[in-house]
């Protein structure tokens, strides 16, 4: 049923972009393995359609459902947008594959299994896998205990998964892309794998101004050549520096130029689509990546997205943020 539901949502990956997404009915997860008692490193290992997760410790199945609702319901989601974003991970021989999301109980074990600091959720390529703190997702502290929000971030646990979903393509896209995508999805899921797409630039503006809350005025991002030029290890490397705030910015800057290629005309989707199915073309990791958007129009483009955002109710402001010693 779930495979026929997918080829059906592949189809359905042409021309038109859908206005909402909701799930017919809830994930359905079970639990394949129980894990240790605290004092050995047999995990809770737990499954859905798509996705394997393994926790050190016992997860509450009311927090299970509400977690694997949102999880199924970003391949569906990127299934049903006409582009080919969806390239769900592979096993050695080629054939489909579930996700590996590998759930720390605190920011001591994500931190030794080699998770960022600073992050709640991070996607590992060197693990191909999500990396997620259950005091985040799953039993988040109060306020007065953490920095981190009181609540669960089901907006970042869309983000994360979104690229364990774009497995295929994470080596070849550039960064901000992927990263800018991500954060798409995100700001179109409003709760428990609903989505609304006819009103996305309501959405994003909330959603920018969420994470910056401390921007008044204007909304301070970096520049598009600047956020172009980040590598992934680069990316890395801000995000593990600064205040929250200062290394959302980048995502901010991704997200508004993502926007930009989705909803700016048939044009701009047409040369996005385009340049996706070049890089499903390369035959070697030697070949040449194609250029979404050369140099020479970048200035162009950030002038573009200032004038279309100011009557919209974000005031941008896109200037060099210089980079921690």
């Amino acid at each position: 049923m779930i495979e026929a539901e997918e080829k059906t949502a592949q189809q359905q990956v042409s021309q038109k972009w859908p206005s909402s997404f909701k799930p017919s009915r809830a994930a359905a997860i079970k639990l394949i393995q129980k894990g240790g008692d605290g004092q050995n490193d047999q995990p809770f290992i737990y499954q859905t359609a798509h996705f394997e997760l393994r926790s050190l410790t016992e997860l509450s199945q009311r927090d299970l459902s509400h977690f694997a609702t949102t999880a199924e319901s970003v391949p569906s989601v990127l299934a049903r947008l006409p582009l080919p974003l969806l390239g769900m991970p592979k096993d050695a021989a080629g054939n489909d594959a579930l996700g590996k999301v590998l759930i720390y109980p605190d920011e001591e074990s994500f931190l030794k299994a080699g998770g960022p600091h600073g992050a709640a959720g991070y996607y590992s390529g060197r693990q191909q896998a999500i990396m997620l703190r259950a005091d985040t997702f799953l039993s988040p502290p109060p306020r007065a205990g953490s920095k981190l929000p009181p609540k669960a971030n089901y907006d970042l646990l869309v983000h994360e998964f979104t690229h364990l979903c774009m497995h295929r393509d994470l080596g070849q896209l550039p960064v901000w892309f992927t990263e800018g995508t991500a954060e798409y999805i995100a700001a179109a899921h409003e709760n428990k794998g609903v989505y609304q797409f006819s009103n996305i630039t309501a959405s994003i503006r909330k959603h920018i101004l969420k994470n910056l809350p401390l921007d008044k005025e204007f909304v301070v991002l970096p520049s598009i050549e600047e956020t172009m030029s980040l590598t992934h290890k680069t990316w890395k490397e801000r995000i593990e520096t600064g205040s929250a705030e200062d290394h959302y910015r980048s995502y901010a800057t991704s997200l508004l130029i993502i926007h930009t290629l989705f909803h700016g005309g048939e044009k701009r989707l047409n040369i996005t689509r385009s340049f996706l199915d070049q890089i499903h073309a390369r035959k070697r990791l030697s070949d040449p990546i194609p250029v979404l958007i050369p140099p020479s129009d970048r200035m162009k483009l950030q002038k573009m997205i200032v004038n279309h955002w100011k009557p919209r109710g974000l005031r941008l402001k896109f200037s060099p943020i210089p980079s921690a010693p």
